[in-house]
């Protein structure tokens, strides 16, 4: 017990524990913040993780995709845009599965005018697709969680990998807000709730989205992944819903992200 407590103090004062993935996320998120070289400030920074992991067939990709598309052009989440200070948020998307497992498919950009959303819409439209062909290469031998179910999931990855997204962004802002798309609980790696609860403690806000037949999941999300000010979760229970349910839920990030008071 002592030793995970000293290990936990040393977690949060060096930021997060290096892992055997450290230096392939370090180059993915030093080219995602090449993207946009000037220092340009906003309202907040928008995250969006996108679970790819084994139990995500292609259907189920493809309605994130579309409904992460559909929502950045929608003009409502444009009008709250134009409506912060300064007219404008940051964002980022990446995938994430296990393993380490991590891909930004929208590098950091600047989202002001329709002309980005449409560019940023285009980028989900066109990232790369699941490769099923080494489907279940994750998937644990043995499992009290999901052993039926499918392969890993490690959401604690995901809330990890958003953290060091948010450190390396090159947009000045007072809060960054993550949102985490999935339909299983974590069954690999560390709890999410520790990782979620150091970027609570560095003013981070982690929102969710969940989709699928599992009954457990939205309290689940509840008590182990979302949190920080104005933090929410959306449930969709038919797969088929998410596009709309996602383009809802972008007007109610940008809400609670230009009504937080800023970090520090």
């Amino acid at each position: 017990m002592l030793f995970r407590l000293l290990s936990f103090a040393l977690l949060i004062l060096t930021g997060f524990a290096a892992t055997p993935a450290t230096a392939q996320h370090r180059d993915q998120l030093n080219l995602a913040s090449r993207e946009h070289p000037l220092p340009v400030a906003t309202d907040f920074n928008l995250i969006t993780a996108i679970d790819v992991s084994d139990s995500i067939n292609r259907h189920d990709e493809w309605l994130q995709y579309s409904g992460l598309a559909r929502g950045v052009v929608d003009a409502e989440f444009l009008n709250r845009i134009a409506q912060g200070a300064e007219g404008r948020i940051g964002f980022v998307a990446f995938t994430w599965s296990s393993g380490g497992q991590v891909a930004v498919v929208v590098p950091w950009t600047v989202i002001e005018t329709r002309a980005h959303a449409e560019r940023v819409a285009a980028q989900f439209n066109a990232a790369p697709r699941i490769d099923r062909s080494a489907f279940g290469r994750y998937r644990p031998l043995s499992s009290s969680v999901d052993r039926d179910r499918g392969g890993m999931t490690d959401i604690a990855e995901a809330i990890e990998a958003a953290v060091r997204l948010s450190l390396a962004a090159p947009f000045p802002a007072p809060r960054s807000v993550v949102n985490i798309l999935s339909n299983g609980v974590d069954n690999n790696g560390q709890d999410p709730s520790e990782i979620r609860d150091n970027a609570i403690r560095m003013g981070m806000t982690i929102n969710g989205i969940v989709f699928g037949d599992r009954d457990d999941l939205p309290d689940y999300f509840r008590q182990n992944v979302i949190g920080g000010p104005g933090a929410f979760l959306m449930t969709v229970q038919k797969p088929d819903d998410l596009p709309g349910a996602l383009e809802k839920k972008f007007w109610q990030d940008l809400l609670a992200g230009i009504a937080l008071l800023p970090a520090g």
